[in-house]
């Protein structure tokens, strides 16, 4: 019967397409690279990589400037002449010793915090195209499985509405197929939606990705012995790790700088004036320093305490971080273990459907039992498509959390 012929197509759609390695269905590594340059995030983050840049060379010049002041008037002395007479200086505030070092390593700190933040924004855009890829695959190998499954049931309908027209087979077994029909029909339709979503949702974010028309199919991870050197790598290879070290040590030096402005900057200059139209001329030099008091010494108490919560910061995300570490390790292990006994139970439901297939040709088993076996069968070829995914999942997460997928240092 079709019944039989079609009905086995829908588990051959898990077993029959095994990529070689477990990287054939991710798209191409260039067509990456493009679509994770152009992510927005990763954009914005390159245009702060170069705002720290110039941070960096604005601390390294200093925050003073040379400043011309002067002024020029006539003066009129009663009864003797008027006399033009003019005021000239020009001054620069000089730092401390001591504290053009510090400006150097505030910006040069500024600039690894930025460095790091654009490579874990790169980070995360990897998570996301990958998420987003591998719901899309797996959106279009359940849409498969299920219109496979449309397919065989209207293949029988059309045979058993024969068979009852020719007085061979009840009127109860049109209506067991039509209902089994009915049921594949609604979950072809919700997995078509589901299908279509993950393609926006995909495109939506990632424009440069040109997406396959026969989209291939997930294999299961492979090389799971190296699983645990992954992990040791996710701490490793962390640039949010990188970011967070890079501005506790910026507010370190930021604190360094606030106690070093205790002691105020002066500020030097050369004046240069004539009165008397030219009988008085004089050339010397000026200085001023500010009186420093409470509010210096607030500001470097503060900054002191921006410094501590900083260093605190970067305990908090190291602990994060091993905390991802060993959870991509346990969740890779476990969605591993859970593919594995998903295969078996496939195997194992795939001789029993394939018997059931046997004893309805014979007359053994009746429509209905072979339909309820189907569906039973159908529930298994899915959790295998769905385990397969999470198990690719998981370990194609760790390895971009390791840095070792998309991601080179």
């Amino acid at each position: 019967m079709k019944l039989l012929a079609l009905l086995g197509s829908a588990a051959a759609v898990s077993l029959m397409v095994m990529p070689a390695t477990a990287q054939d269905y991710l798209p191409p590594t260039e067509m990456v690279e493009q679509a994770l340059s152009s992510h927005p995030d990763v954009r914005a983050w390159s245009s702060r990589l170069s705002s720290a840049e110039n941070e960096a060379r604005r601390l390294a010049s200093g925050p003073y400037e040379w400043m011309l002041t002067g002024s020029g008037h006539q003066r009129s002395v009663g009864g003797i002449d008027d006399f033009s007479e003019f005021d000239l200086s020009v001054s620069r505030g000089v730092r401390l010793p001591g504290k053009s070092e510090i400006d150097r390593r505030i910006g040069q700190h500024g600039i690894d915090a930025a460095r790091n933040a654009a490579e874990d924004a790169r980070h995360q855009a990897a998570l996301q195209l990958m998420t987003g890829w591998m719901a899309w695959l797996s959106a279009v190998e359940t849409l498969s499985i299920s219109q496979e499954q449309v397919a065989a049931y209207e293949g029988e309908l059309d045979a058993t509405e024969k068979r009852l027209a020719a007085d061979d087979a009840p009127e109860i077994e049109v209506e067991l197929v039509r209902a089994a029909l009915a049921e594949a029909r609604a979950t072809a339709l919700r997995a078509a939606g589901e299908s279509a979503r993950a393609r926006v949702s995909l495109q939506a974010w990632f424009p440069q990705l040109a997406l396959p028309a026969s989209p291939p199919a997930i294999s299961g991870p492979d090389h799971p012995e190296t699983l645990a050197a992954l992990r040791d790598r996710v701490v490793t290879n962390s640039h949010e790790i990188g970011y967070v070290d890079a501005q506790a040590r910026r507010a370190e030096a930021v604190a360094e700088r606030a106690r070093a402005d205790r002691a105020p900057d002066p500020q030097i200059g050369f004046r240069a004036f004539s009165e008397r139209g030219g009988e008085e001329t004089g050339l010397g030099m000026t200085f001023s320093i500010p009186i420093g008091g409470g509010a210096r010494d607030a500001a470097a108490a503060e900054q002191s305490t921006l410094a501590s919560a900083a260093r605190q910061n970067s305990v908090r995300v190291r602990r994060a971080i091993a905390e991802v570490a060993e959870t991509d390790f346990i969740q890779a292990q476990s969605e591993l273990l859970a593919w594995r006994s998903a295969k078996d139970a496939l195997a194992v439901s795939t001789q029993v459907i394939n018997r059931m297939r046997t004893g309805f040709g014979i007359g053994a088993t009746t429509l209905q039992e072979l339909i309820v076996a189907e569906r039973r069968h159908l529930a298994v070829v899915m959790m295998e498509a769905e385990s397969r995914m999470r198990a690719a999942t998981a370990a194609l997460k760790l390895r971009i959390d390791a840095h070792e997928l998309w991601l080179v240092d």
